[in-house]
């Protein structure tokens, strides 16, 4: 029995929610449709319509028409423009009426300014500092990684709770120059929980929800992306999943412990077929991960959940993840439709 020397300064914890629900379907589906205003049903020019946390989206064209292709995955369905809200879809509901279906967008609403009655002490700026480590990641790829349109974002902290919230009123738009990549991400919550260490007040909870659409950077890759790419997704929660998936975990290099002490690979999991996809349950409440013998992490969960061929799980709150996974953040956060180059 070998002892495992899980250790933590702190304890960040993050699930980041990509709004994904579980859906089984036929590969190589094709979905088209049309875009609509839902105040005057005139079409929607330009509306983004992509597969949660992937790159695989196409925009409306000027009649609002669309046709996107997509393989087996857990990712809902976003269509969004600016000024609308976003619809959120399943597959299972799309492929109902794949073909020539309409989708109406409702317009955003004026939303009026929250009374507070605690008044916030810290500057923007401080807020912001906060916000892009915890958002964007506290590693070298953070220095890389750009939000192009920071002011809307708004930031507010509370003194009572020790916690501190954002939101934003477009889709935050961000320039990964590490992994290549330009992402739309729909922030749908945000929140950084802090306590008392040492007489200083530091972050100790991270928690975000949204969806993202990965588009390509630049036209052409550079192979210095590339190995940034591949040195971001192994050991990742994304390596990790998928190799779930394949029950190939020790081929991997993931080891698993539970209690400190290393154990048989799948003892704590229980593994079965549904349709494509993978259903998982943990059959203990918590098990740590250890990457090539020196990345340590651990996984929560509290339900059964399901992993699809992508290494997509869902639902997504069914996980909670600690330690080096659930510190690669934004700037480490790759496609779920990437390969290994």
């Amino acid at each position: 029995m070998v002892k495992f020397p899980f250790r933590s300064r702190f304890l960040n914890i993050i699930c980041v929610l990509l709004l994904m629900t579980a859906a089984t379907v036929n590969s190589q589906n094709r979905i088209s449709g049309t875009v609509l205003s839902a105040e005057d049903s005139t079409a929607i020019m330009g509306a983004s319509i992509y597969f949660d946390g992937t790159s695989i989206g196409v925009s409306s064209n000027q009649d609002g028409d669309f046709d996107i292709s997509f393989m087996d995955n857990n990712s809902a369905l976003i269509i969004t423009s600016l000024g609308y809200e976003a619809l959120v879809l399943d597959a299972s509901e799309i492929l109902k009426n794949p073909v020539d279906s309409k989708y109406y967008l409702p317009f955003k609403r004026e939303e009026l300014e929250t009374v507070y009655l605690e008044t916030d002490p810290w500057s923007r700026s401080r807020k912001l500092r906060h916000f892009r480590k915890e958002f964007l990641g506290r590693n070298y790829a953070m220095y890389n990684c750009k939000i192009i349109n920071e002011d809307a974002i708004k930031l507010r902290y509370s003194p009572s709770e020790k916690s501190m919230k954002a939101t934003a009123n477009e889709p935050l738009i961000i320039h990964n120059e590490y992994l290549g990549y330009a992402i739309s991400y729909r922030l749908a919550d945000f929140e950084l929980g802090f306590q008392m260490n040492g007489g200083l007040l530091l972050p100790y909870s991270t928690y975000f929800a949204g969806s993202a659409y990965f588009q390509p950077l630049n036209k052409k890759t550079g192979r210095k992306v590339l190995r940034n790419r591949d040195r971001s997704y192994y050991g990742s929660s994304l390596h990790f999943m998928r190799s779930l998936y394949k029950q190939k975990l020790e081929e991997n290099n993931f080891a698993i412990y539970h209690k400190r002490f290393q154990v048989p690979t799948y003892k704590f999991f229980n593994i079965s077929e549904e349709g494509k996809n993978r259903k998982i349950e943990l059959l203990t409440d918590e098990l740590s991960i250890l990457y090539d013998k020196t990345e340590q992490s651990a996984i929560v969960s509290k339900n059964t959940f399901t992993i699809d061929q992508f290494g997509n799980p869902s639902p997504p709150e069914a996980i909670l993840l600690k330690g080096i996974m659930a510190e690669k953040r934004i700037s480490e956060l790759l496609p779920l439709d990437y390969k290994i180059n």
